[in-house]
């Protein structure tokens, strides 16, 4: 077992490099990952999900392997050999044997997001040269429109018997359809699907970032890159049969595929596919799930849920004092906590161990609390350019307000650091791209000569080697007086407020010059309407909104209070990583303001949602 990080300083920077703490479980490439978890798993359940009936069922490893066989087969067959195809839906089971069938074998996977809408869906494809599109049926009337729009697309294949079965004229067919052509072929000797040759530094994998098609970026990505990633997890998370994991998060997003997919078919874990945001609670009983990637804002609602839960009960002093108890116990070696507060875990999860968080800052306090009724949770940091993940907490340290330690063979240094040693964090790795797809100048900018790639994010390094994410560079705040603040910061302060949902921040440039922290605050409409006998005025909500930023404002530095707010009941505008657009929202909020011929300190306490001065 090795010590998690190494500390060296390499060109007049200090470079931290994780080491690890597990033996790598590594694989050349993502076919031999596939196949090797169904040689050592093999009749094991490998993935979970309701049939129509709203029965649980599911497939096992060497069920999944041999759909990837067959379906690989039939795209040659059916001349897609080399050619780009792309994969949308939910998350799904046909949608993990969808995307091994053409990357470990056939061509270049395509994974587009599933919220797009048709324009850009078809502006995707035609930028990616795609031949063949996998979709749900979900989005077969919008194929359909595609496919009569007259584009080069060969193949539309829907994931479930519709869709046709590919007469003369039809470009239209179907999975089950595929997988049973293919088959046929496996067994008369056909071998041109599994014996095809991959080039493990080659592009593999097309990944557009979220943004609109003029302004997404294309990273391309080999099977070298993610394989590395997947086994630099397993050198800091110890996960295997027996767990289970609910796949929340897109899996056309790396956090998700990564993660949520390639590491878990390659630890043993089971996948287990939720039925919606709605039924998240209800899955993670039925399912007995064990282990979840998700993004701060479930995990925030996760915790305020069940704080309230506690509440409700009348066992809050109850509760408090088994922590109280648990705590000292700790302190001596015992750890109680999950016997103790057997009845949290019973409405949380009675099986759930591990959750691990990343596409946004989260709140240290969610990690502590959690922590003490005995549920882990994780930070880690990472970007789709770097496959994903580049840091995380572990097995081993975990740092609230850091994103701990960079994973095994991956180097983070800060670029040009300040006086409080915050600067540009850059990393380093075989997890790194391979480049922006037709932008060389674009990937010039962000990976030197060196191999360092520039992330965009602000951080520090301390001196164990946590890292620090400060905030984006492109959303930080510079006061006239020189200083710098992050939005994020504000916003997990605001976030806590009682009846505010969630929260944007922003620096708001007076007519003086001034810079001001401003805030839009999203009112938790449903939960007020649950509390009180009626929802509140505009103008008690401002007068309680005041008072809990008037107490935030007494732990800031005077240069950095919030001065002024205004509310909505309208949800932020967020990527599928349910981060917040920030550009898209700031301009929806100026837009507002403009249209009332109001400046933010008039508007100050006002819902903007139909704002007339």
């Amino acid at each position: 077992m090795n010590k998690g990080v190494s500390i060296s300083v390499k060109n007049g920077r200090r470079v931290v490099e994780g080491l690890g703490y597990y033996e790598p479980r590594k694989a050349g490439d993502l076919r031999e990952l596939v196949k090797g978890s169904a040689n050592r798993y093999g009749d094991a359940l490998g993935f979970k999900y309701k049939d129509k009936e709203g029965k649980i069922t599911g497939k096992t490893y060497k069920e999944f392997d041999r759909e990837i066989d067959c379906l690989g087969t039939a795209l040659i067959k059916m001349g897609l050999k080399g050619t780009r195809i792309s994969v949308i839906g939910e998350n799904r089971y046909e949608w993990g044997v969808c995307y091994y069938s053409v990357v470990n074998g056939t061509g270049v996977v395509v994974p587009l997001d599933k919220n797009l809408p048709k324009l850009e869906i078809e502006n995707l494809l035609e930028r990616g040269r795609v031949e063949a599109v996998f979709y749900s049926p979900a989005f077969h009337d919008v194929m359909k429109e595609i496919a009569a729009a007259g584009n080069k697309i060969r193949y539309f294949i829907c994931m479930e018997a519709i869709g046709g079965t590919l007469g003369e004229n039809d470009r239209f067919t179907n999975l089950p359809a595929l997988i049973a052509q293919g088959g046929k072929l496996l067994d008369e000797g056909d071998r041109s699907f599994i014996d095809a040759e991959i080039d493990r530094q080659a592009m593999s994998i097309l990944l557009f970032t979220s943004g609109t098609t003029s302004m997404s970026k294309g990273v391309m990505l080999s099977h070298a890159n993610v394989v590395s990633n997947v086994a630099g997890i397993t050198t800091v998370i110890k996960a295997g049969p027996g767990d289970v994991h609910l796949s929340l998060l897109p899996l056309h997003h790396t956090f998700e595929n990564t993660i949520g997919l390639m590491f878990m078919v390659h630890s043993g874990v089971c996948i287990a596919f939720p039925e919606g945001i709605k039924y998240i609670a209800q899955n993670i009983k039925e399912y007995n799930v064990s282990l979840l990637v998700a993004v701060p804002a479930i995990l925030e609602l996760m915790y305020r849920r069940m704080l309230e839960g506690i509440e409700k009960s009348g066992k809050a002093g109850v509760v408090k004092a088994l922590t109280v108890v648990s705590e000292m116990l700790r302190k001596v070696g015992i750890d109680l906590r999950r016997k103790l507060l057997k009845s949290i875990f019973e409405k949380l999860g009675p099986n759930l161990r591990l959750v691990v968080s990343g596409a946004a800052p989260l709140d240290p306090e969610v990690v502590k609390g959690f922590d003490k009724i005995g549920l882990r949770l994780l930070q880690g940091y990472g970007l789709t350019e770097t496959s994903p993940v580049v840091a995380t907490n572990n097995d081993f340290v975990n740092k609230p307000g850091t994103i701990g330690y960079p994973m095994a063979g991956i180097e983070v240094a800060i670029d040009s650091p300040d006086e409080n040693g915050m600067g540009e964090i850059i990393t380093r790795g075989e997890n790194v791209m391979l480049g922006y797809y037709e932008d060389p100048q674009a990937t010039k900018e962000a990976i030197d000569s060196e191999g360092w790639f520039r992330t965009g994010d602000l951080g520090s390094i301390d001196e164990e080697g946590f890292i620090r994410i400060t905030g984006r560079a492109k959303s930080m705040i510079v006061f006239t007086n020189g200083k710098k603040a992050f939005p994020e910061e504000f916003e997990v302060l605001l976030n806590n407020i009682p009846g505010v949902k969630e929260s944007f921040v922003w620096g708001n440039k007076a007519h003086d010059g001034d810079i001001q922290v401003c805030a839009e605050l999203v009112i938790d409409r449903e939960k007020l309407e649950a509390q009180e006998a009626k929802l509140p005025s505009e103008k008690e909500l401002a007068d309680r909104f005041q008072k809990a930023i008037r107490e935030i404002n007494k732990s800031l530095p005077q240069y950095k209070v919030i001065r002024y707010f205004v509310m909505t009941y309208e949800n932020l505008a967020k990527t599928t990583k349910m981060t917040v657009r920030r550009p898209v929202e700031l301009e929806k909020v100026m837009a507002r303001l403009e249209k009332a011929g109001l400046e933010m300190r008039k508007a100050n306490g006002r819902i903007i949602d139909s704002l007339s001065s």
